[in-house]
């Protein structure tokens, strides 16, 4: 197995390394600074797994995303990022990669999320366009086709199917979800909401269980997928 590391910052590469390597210490591990360095380290190898940063020197990181798909088909692609906006989960959702960690999270969220995408047999690697881009359905429409092996949007990791008309979520839960997916943390959703802060850890874990999350930006960006954050909230 090879993994493929990429940030610009070389102590984030190093923590990746020393992390990982720890985690999976069977693998083959190639780094890179940049993007061009990640094209030829991909270069006639068989990478697997790529960990990239969305912001390199040289090369827009959804660009990159492209370009090492087509260097390497098949491979996986977790994104390791700062940016919690609800725009970015909602481009990194359209470009179809198969994990989001950010880099405030604990390293365990990170091997969680990469074992999980390694270990995953219907992972999907084909960029959706905008017109596969589930947004709210209207009761009634049908559900959209998708490829063989690959999990209906709308169905929880249960099995349970679902959408915006039938939340697998309660009133509350989805409250906490609208103000995650707005940026706030746990203080501030206990002040808002007028709950405290264990409550509102304990809403988060239960819509995480719900929709099969492994993490906060994998609880939003399944959230769009299933149309449980008003589209106005997207843009």
């Amino acid at each position: 197995m090879t993994i493929l590391l990429i940030d610009d910052h070389d102590l984030v590469l190093k923590g990746l390394h020393t992390v990982l390597g720890n985690a999976f210490p069977d693998a083959c591990f190639l780094t890179a600074r940049n993007g061009r360095e990640a094209i030829e380290a991909a270069h006639g190898t068989h990478v697997d797994l790529a960990v990239l940063d969305l912001e390199l020197p040289d090369i827009p990181g959804f660009r990159l995303i492209e370009l090492l798909r087509g260097e390497v088909p098949g491979i996986r692609i977790v994104v390791n990022t700062v940016h919690e906006e609800i725009w970015t989960l909602r481009q990194l959702e359209q470009s179809g990669v198969d994990g989001t960690v950010f880099k405030s999270v604990d390293s365990s969220e990170l091997i969680q999320t990469v074992r999980r995408v390694l270990e995953d047999p219907a992972a999907c690697h084909t960029q959706k366009s905008p017109a596969q881009f589930p947004a709210q359905r209207h009761p009634g429409q049908q559900q959209p086709q998708t490829a063989p092996g690959q999990r209906q949007p709308s169905q929880t990791a249960s099995g349970s199917k679902t959408g915006a008309g039938s939340s697998p979520l309660s009133p509350k839960e989805l409250e906490v979800l609208q103000l995650v997916a707005d940026g706030k943390d746990s203080r501030e959703i206990a002040s808002i909401l007028y709950i405290t802060e264990n409550t509102v850890e304990s809403h988060r874990s239960h819509i995480m269980r719900k929709l099969g999350a492994t993490n906060a930006a994998d609880m939003v960006m399944k959230a769009i997928t299933l149309g449980l954050i008003p589209p106005a909230r997207l843009q």
